[in-house]
């Protein structure tokens, strides 16, 4: 390939400027960068290399020296440091040699993938990594690292030349500017040398890329095309940046991989994507990597994952990006092996410009999705979806109309709407394709709004009908569903409405047009035709509007019957039903047909209907409404009334109203009922025209009809003497539009509004134009409300209409899609009106001062605002504070207090993490007293006691007036508190059992003695929550099932407490338990946490004996209104933003600081989520119980901090889970900021360090199976450590509890029992929290003076960027050989547990093999799930002592076998421990029990009853000897002589005649010598030491396997002194 002209010329002229500038002899070293062009500069920088489109797969920086005379580049070094960073340079690459007099040197450094050509050979590799569109790259005379200044560095010391570039902070005269993403192939250059000290001035952006080493006389270069025919141009170049083509109109030539085509359907194309693109997208990432191919000519000749090239004209077709293909010669399916691309897994982009920058790829979506909309899945066979947990809703129905509100709910529903299509361009509803079996829907598994999606498959996301799509790789049919349908949908159908209890419930139904008066009877009817050309219902030319014939009608007649006789209602309305009149019928000929057809389903005449008034307008439509009752439940009172005055209804139906009494309730028990339909959306002039508002057309008449709607019902109540009146109906209005809101400001209530749920589904979005509104005197008979969405979200396919439309037939005689609209039902009650307790409550809010906050506040509001202030109280279940984000953190967490103080929070129980800074923090900062109060609200804690009493050490419970009832809440906290905070803070108190201290207080609130406080209600806050929640699947009885503290609190609390709010664990669930001793239930819940759901439980309580007569549960999702609403609705909501605009100001000067940067997600572990594309993602956070990345790093961080010796001089690193409170994110740039870096770890924790021995250290690694101190098993059973780099173990967790570590390696060798490890965590866990008491033991315990956060900044900044490493520090292995093996012999086991679920962790697919010591080679070990089965034959030449090691290819995990091999006659007698001593042992006298020897051995629990079996570990240095084990203080004997098993164990028994209390564990070798000693505590049945028992839980023993002989056997024969023989440094050296 010929070198472009301009290179030439280039060149030429820089060896004429140098002669130029030449005025003397120039020195060899120094040569700095000068404006003279007298030093060595950076000449071209090109760092995109391996990306999408790259010309190269390198990076590298290209050197020039512009002087007569060679310089030496020994001792100089090219730094880098993040755009943004203010530390010493993070990447230091040396270089050697030097460079030519004129001439060039070349650093390579590695690229971002695999994409490009080679590089010329370079002069230096490097591996610093520097971002290809923002940083700081510098030449230095030194190696050391460099800490260039803020701003200009020209003139900076040992600095030869400097580039700033993108967003750099640092810069020779001002930052040159990068506009381009990785995906744009060029470089940044200097033009012709010249270096004036400014890099805005001196740097370019050539396309061509000229990379010159030193031995490189002329720089060469792949071309990267340009456009045209014959030369590929990237994809990425054809979509450009934009919403159009930069090269519309031109025809060019592309290569990509097939990754969907569509040779039916009528998409006539397929699509392609250049390869090993799409995974993981990041900010670098603008523009798109796929390109539709129009191709009806080669459609038929390419197939998913193809390579091809293809040649044709780029267009816009209709804004999608296509390149049309004309003919065969168009197309070349390419030999060359490529890799394909991978989903992109994102959620789904709110901006067109983002999803732009997707167009056409193949994607993963990530996230929650809810079908929206099926109103053309029947036609068009595609489904609209909402990102989200909710369904899209119409604007008005949230928001009043011209808002600020209503624009913004306008912008979500845009950000938030996607379309799931079928891949074709198929109108089913056509004559010619009704024979074509619809695609989604089938008779068996229900689609319907607001159904979750989850994503079985990828999907292209396309652009077409001015829509976003999703679509699957092929045309999706009813034939190839299982293999091509990319989702599935849940069943969100009901079989009946929810329960709204009360003596009557009334209902308002629209029937959709029932006509008994079919079309074929009347003249002059066209009709809508089936598949067939049978009739089906009418079109036009007559007033009938319903069936054709009877037939249909009596498919239409099934289904509403079906729906009305399933609303258990009392009393229906009825809307859109014939006026039979019209037809010169009774005017209630159609709805006396219709009660006879429920009468007959329902199996007797238990309904009947409200005849026609005798006066009637003089003109009516050709629908009307109707009232239908169950009479031995009601009656009318009177005859019914029609609104027949005044004008406003003239182009409506006007109301109709109806007292009714309910049948055996005292006089009074009477209702209006005035049931409504007004005038339509569709059509209006003049006033009426729509206005573009969002209401419609006819917005004026309906305001008009609701105003005089409220007039007739006011001249009725006065009329008929009751004030109780519900108006009913289709309204067509939404809820926050003109017509519902004049009648709310005439004091109604909307219930409806009440339900979370809504009645119509209209353009892809749902609202409810039906409403049932409530006077206020009827509003406070009012028990419950629900809307039965049983047709609007579901497809028009099941409706009687549509019956055999398509060759699939839909039609049942269900309710589903009996109508277009929702039923709403109403229960009331008539006796003595229940209060209704609107209880609402919060669980660990944990500081969340975000973004979020005010919609937050404003979720309290709205259901503050259901039913009223008198009779709402908020409530917290504790965990307010601590753990919080950085806007909270940083300030204490006062913006949390005083958010909480604004929103009236009436009460909290205590939750651990509000001992975080000790329990004087609490009192004297947090709460406050006299005039420093601070908060608000008491701190309530029953079973929080001053230590050795049972005194309250806080306030227990608070009465709390609301409806005119005394709520009383009672709060308690976890038992295990002590193990989850610091325990020097907490040194006065105790905690005691939860459960019997709600227990005490609700017994002393209900004692009627009002000295002591009384409760009409009780509520009981436990601060202990459930280990899984609805999200997981879990349900009650399953955590029941599960026992602990949870089934305790379900189970064991008094009847007399109402409600139950629980919390701590963070998980999601509203349960209705069975309250003890009853047939009734009482509600259990918990939010989940961070204020993502507000918990409410609506208790109707009768006033007259305080009995609960029932009550709704349920956990509310932070609303989606905007902020701007929120403020102006509701005060509260307006002061909490005040509070949270001034707290984020405050943290935002020091939390936007960058303090380092990552080069991709760091996380902790997740659950729910997948592996795709070779990488885990998806899930949510916090999976306590799995290894992370970013616990390790933590843990890494530790030991850099720790390590010297005047901080501690730590070994190990450990970190516990529950510490890690926050993610490190790559995007947008991998920048990680202050407030993101303090976000990960918020406690303010001090760093300790302390010395352990090794079987102390196996002992702390066996405690994440967690047991509290008295035996129990706590709520979350096993906790996963994070662990140094320099740590390793393996494990079977179907091994006895305390023996299921097998082997522990530090620094690649054997933990040696005996020896000393110096460990450095947090001050939180080296005191024995979160149950990992062994840290107790611990010697030479110091505190370091540093605070974690500042520590792990400290080390952010020092190692950035920093790159996630996914290599497991534990390994599961089960079935390796427990005794010898010999050459020859087959070893067989399992390996598993290698895959991590932190973001971003790639998928393990195989493990290399090598054993130790041996020339033997094996083949790889394929491993799926994370498992690997293991088969090997033991080589020839294998040592005595072997190692077989394996390591995972994709992750780096190494896993360590350790085996021993017979490889010659074992001389009986050499061994002096491997025979039985026939002597019988004798105990150690107290005299050799020193305290050197203490902790030399573990025992495992060290809780443990008479009776119970125990792991004694001596150390696998000691395998295969006999010891034997006494209990002291008077010895007694454990079992004689045992045997230590290969993993360095033994089991023994507690004497079942132990004494309670503190006793000795001694080991003693078959010489008699202490091996060492430990103590173990025997507690009785209990779970008590001593006389008082500690609790009521039993010692729980997982898997229960004596273990005799241990998963690795035989390494005492190691010279080194067995399996965890390392570091020989005894406690007595």
């Amino acid at each position: 390939m010929s070198r472009p002209q301009w290179i030439t010329s280039r060149k030429a002229f820089a060896t004429a400027l140098a002669v130029s500038l030449i005025t003397g002899p120039l020195a060899a070293t120094p040569a700095m960068a000068t404006t003279a062009g007298t030093g060595v500069i950076i000449n071209e920088l090109y760092l995109k290399a391996g990306s999408a489109g790259a010309a190269y797969a390198q990076k590298f920086v290209e050197l020039y020296n512009p002087t007569d005379t060679a310089v030496s580049l020994s001792g100089w070094s090219l730094q880098y440091r993040a755009a943004t960073s203010v530390a010493p340079a993070s990447g230091v690459g040396t270089l050697s040699g030097s460079i030519p007099a004129r001439g060039y040197y070349l650093v390579s450094m590695p690229g971002n993938g695999s994409v490009g050509a080679e590089l010329p050979t370079a002069d230096a590799a490097v591996t610093i990594n520097p971002s290809g569109t923002t940083g700081q790259v510098f030449l230095a005379d030194t190696t050391d690292k460099l800490n260039p200044p803020v701003g200009n560095v020209s003139g900076t010391e040992h600095v030869v030349d400097f580039v700033g570039y993108g967003g750099a902070t640092s810069f020779e005269g001002a930052v040159a500017p990068v506009t381009d993403p990785n995906s744009t192939p060029n470089s940044l250059a200097r033009t012709e040398f010249i270096d004036s000290d400014n890099n805005q001035a001196d740097l370019t952006h050539p396309a061509t890329i000229t990379p010159q080493s030193s031995g490189q006389p002329d720089p060469g270069t792949p071309d990267p095309g340009t456009p045209g025919p014959g030369t590929p141009v990237a994809i990425t170049a054809i979509q450009g940046t934009g919403a159009a083509s930069p090269l519309a109109g031109q025809t060019v030539t592309t290569r990509g991989v097939v990754t969907a085509s569509y040779p039916t359907g009528g998409y006539n194309g397929y699509y392609i994507q250049t390869p090993g693109t799409g995974g993981t997208i990041d900010a670098t990432h603008t523009a798109s990597d796929a390109l539709f191919v129009f191709s009806n000519s080669t459609v038929g000749s390419v197939a998913v994952g193809d390579y091809v090239e293809v040649t044709g004209e780029v267009s816009e077709y209709y804004d999608l990006t296509q390149i049309t293909v004309t003919g065969g010669s168009g197309l070349t399916t390419l030999s060359e092996s490529v890799t394909a691309p991978t989903p992109a897994a994102v959620s789904l982009p709110r901006a067109s410009a983002e999803r732009e920058t997707l167009e056409g790829m193949l994607l993963a979506p990530r996230g929650e999705f809810t079908v929206s909309s099926t109103y053309t899945t029947n036609q068009y066979g595609e489904i609209g979806l909402a990102a989200g947990s909710t369904p899209l809703l119409t604007p008005t129905e949230v928001a009043r109309p011209t808002t600020s509100a209503y624009t913004a709910a306008v912008a979500e529903n845009a950000a938030r709407g996607v379309v799931l299509d079928d891949g074709a361009t198929t109108n089913f509803l056509s004559a010619a394709n009704q024979g074509i079996a619809l695609p989604y829907l089938t008779p068996d598994t229900p689609l319907s709004v607001g159904a979750d999606v989850t994503f079985t498959g990828a999907v292209i996301f396309d652009y077409r009908n001015s829509t976003w799509k999703f679509q699957p790789t092929t045309q999706l049919t009813a034939g190839n569903a299982a293999s091509v349908q990319p989702a599935s949908f849940s069943n969100v159908r009901t079989d009946a409405p929810r329960a709204v209890g009360g003596d009557i419930q009334i209902a308002s139904f629209n029937v959709l047009n029932y006509f008994t008066t079919t079309g074929d009877t009347v003249s002059g009817c066209s009709f809508y035709t089936d598949r067939e050309k049978n009739p089906i219902t009418v079109n036009t030319g007559c007033d009938a509007r319903g069936a054709a014939d009877a037939a249909n009608l009596a498919r239409q007649q099934a289904k509403i019957v079906a729906a009305i006789n399933g609303l258990n209602a009392e009393v229906v309305s009825l809307e859109e039903i014939e006026n039979s009149a019209v037809f010169g019928r009774n005017r209630d000929s159609a709805l006396g047909t219709l009660t006879a057809a429920l009468n007959t389903a329902a199996g007797s005449n238990v309904w009947e209907f409200v005849a026609s008034p005798t006066a009637l307008p003089a003109n009516e439509d050709v629908i009307r409404t109707a009232f239908i009752y169950k009479k031995d439940a009601v009656q009318p009172v009177g005859s019914s009334r029609i609104l027949a005055d005044g004008t406003a209804f003239n182009n409506a139906r006007r109301p109709l109203a109806q007292e009714f009494a309910a049948a055996g309730k005292p006089d009074g028990a009477t209702f209006i009922a005035i049931v409504n339909h007004f005038k339509s959306k569709g059509s209006g002039s003049g006033a009426d025209a729509d206005t573009g508002d969002g209401q419609g057309a006819s917005n004026a008449s309906r305001v008009a009809q609701a105003n005089a709607l409220a007039d007739f019902s006011q001249t009725l109540q006065d009329e008929w003497d009751t004030d109780r009146v519900f108006l009913i109906g289709d309204f067509n209005a939404y809820s926050q539009e003109d017509p519902i809101i004049a009648l709310t400001d005439r004091g109604y209530v909307d219930l409806g509004a009440t339900s979370g749920k809504y009645s119509y589904s209209f353009s892809g979005a749902s609202g409810s134009l039906d409403h049932i509104l409530a006077s206020p005197a009827a509003y406070t008979a009012v028990t419950g409300v629900d809307i039965w969405n049983i047709n609007s979200g579901e497809s028009i396919a099941l409706e009687y209409s549509r019956y055999n439309y398509n060759l699939t037939n839909f039609y049942n005689e269900s309710p589903y899609r009996s109508s277009d609209h929702d039923p709403i039902v109403v229960g009331v009650q008539f006796e003595a009106a229940d209060v209704k307790l609107n209880l609402l409550n919060i669980n660990d809010f944990h500081g969340r001062i975000d973004a979020n906050t005010v919609k937050f506040a404003g979720t309290i509001e709205q259901l503050r605002a259901e039913n009223g202030e008198n009779n709402s109280v908020l409530l917290s279940d504790g965990d307010n504070i601590g753990a919080s984000l950085f806007a909270s953190s940083s300030q204490r967490d006062q913006p949390t207090i005083d958010v909480l103080n604004a929103l009236d929070l009436a009460a909290s129980a205590v939750g651990n993490h509000e001992f975080d800074a000790g329990f004087t923090d609490l009192t004297d900062r947090v709460v406050g007293s006299g005039a420093t109060k601070n908060a608000q609200f008491p701190y309530l804690g029953a079973n929080v006691y001053q230590t050795g009493t049972e005194t309250p050490a806080l306030p227990e419970y608070e009465l709390i007036d609301r409806g005119g009832l005394t709520v009383g809440v009672i709060g308690a906290v976890t038992e295990e508190t002590p193990t989850l905070v610091s325990p020097g803070g907490i040194a006065t108190l105790s905690f005691g059992d939860p459960v019997d201290a709600v227990n005490r207080v609700a017994a002393q609130l209900s004692d009627g003695n009002m000295a002591n406080g009384e409760a009409d209600v009780l509520v009981a806050e436990y601060h202990e929550g459930a280990g899984a929640g609805t999200p997981e699947g879990s349900t009650l009885a399953e955590e029941l099932d599960a026992g602990g503290m949870f089934n305790r609190v379900v189970t064991a609390t008094s009847p007399l407490v109402d409600v139950i709010y629980t919390g701590h664990t963070h998980k999601q669930y509203a349960w209705d338990a069975a309250i003890p001793g009853t047939s009734n239930t009482r509600p259990v819940l918990q939010t989940g946490s961070y204020g993502e759901n507000i918990g409410q439980v609506v208790l109707s309580v009768n006033p007259e004996n305080n009995t609960v007569s029932g009550y709704t549960a349920r956990n509310v999702p932070r609303t989606t209104v905007a902020d701007a609403n929120l403020i102006a609705a509701y005060p509260r909501a307006a002061e909490v933003k005040t509070i949270v605009d001034a707290a984020v100001a405050a943290a935002d000067v020091t939390g936007r600081v960058p303090v380092g940067s990552i080069t991709g997600d760091i996380t902790t572990a997740y659950s729910g989520g997948s592996y795709t594309g070779g990488s885990y993602t998806g899930g949510t956070r916090d999976n306590r119980a799995a290894e992370s990345t970013l616990g390790n790093l933590v843990a890494n961080s530790l030991v850099s901090s720790l390590s010297a010796t005047d901080r501690g001089g730590a070994d190990i690193g450990v970190v516990n889970p529950g510490g890690l409170r926050a993610e490190l994110f790559y995007a947008p740039d991998g920048t990680v900021s202050y407030a993101e870096a303090n976000a990960v770890l918020p406690f303010v924790n001090n760093l300790w360090t302390t010395s352990l021995t090794g079987a102390q250290f196996k002992a702390v690694l066996e405690q994440q199976w967690q047991l509290n101190a008295d035996g129990t098993v706590p709520s979350r059973p096993f906790l996963k450590l994070g662990l140094s780099e320099n740590v390793s173990y393996t494990y079977d967790d179907g091994r006895a509890q305390g023996d299921r570590v097998t082997g522990v390696w530090i620094d690649g060798k054997p933990l040696v029992a005996a020896d000393t490890y110096r460990i450095g965590s947090f001050s939180f866990l080296l005191q024995g929290g979160d149950n990992f008491r062994e840290f107790l033991k611990g010697t030479d315990t110091r505190d370091s003076g540093l605070i974690d956060r500042d520590a792990w900044i400290e080390y952010l900044t020092a190692n950035s960027p920093i790159v996630p490493s996914y290599t497991a520090r534990a390994a599961k292995v089960t079935g390796a050989p427990t005794s010898a093996v010999a050459a020859g012999d087959t070893v067989e086991f399992e390996v598993s547990g290698l895959n991590l679920t932190s973001l971003g962790a790639p998928e393990t697919t195989e493990l290399a093999a090598s054993w130790t010591g041996s020339t033997a080679t094996f083949a790889a070990i394929p491993v799926v799930d994370g498992t690997g089965q293991v088969r090997v034959t033991v080589p020839v030449d294998a040592v005595a002592a072997s190692e077989f090691v394996l390591t995972g290819k994709e992750s780096g995990t190494t896993v360590r076998i350790p085996l021993t091999v017979t490889v010659a006659p074992v001389d009986p007698g050499t061994d002096p421990g491997s025979e039985k001593p026939t002597e019988e042992p004798s105990p150690a006298t107290d005299g050799q029990l020193t305290e050197s020897l203490r902790d030399l051995v573990s025992v495992a629990p060290d809780t443990a009853r008479p009776g119970d079996t125990v792991t004694v570990f001596t150390g696998t240095e000691h395998a295969d000897e006999w010891i034997s084990v006494w209990l002291h203080s008077t010895p007694v004997s454990l079992g004689g002589w045992t045997q230590v098993t290969a993993t360095g164990s033994t089991r023994v028994e507690i004497p079942p005649t132990a004494e309670l209390g503190s006793h000795r564990i001694v080991v003693l070798d078959a010489t008699g010598a202490v091996l060492g000693w430990t103590t173990v505590t025997v507690v009785s049945a209990s779970g008590g030491s001593g006389g008082d028992a500690a609790g009521s839980g039993t010692l729980s023993v997982t898997g229960g396997v004596d273990v005799s002989l241990a998963l690795w056997s035989a390494l005492a024969l190691l010279a080194s002194g067995g399996f965890f023989a390392a570091r020989r440094r005894r406690a007595t050296d």
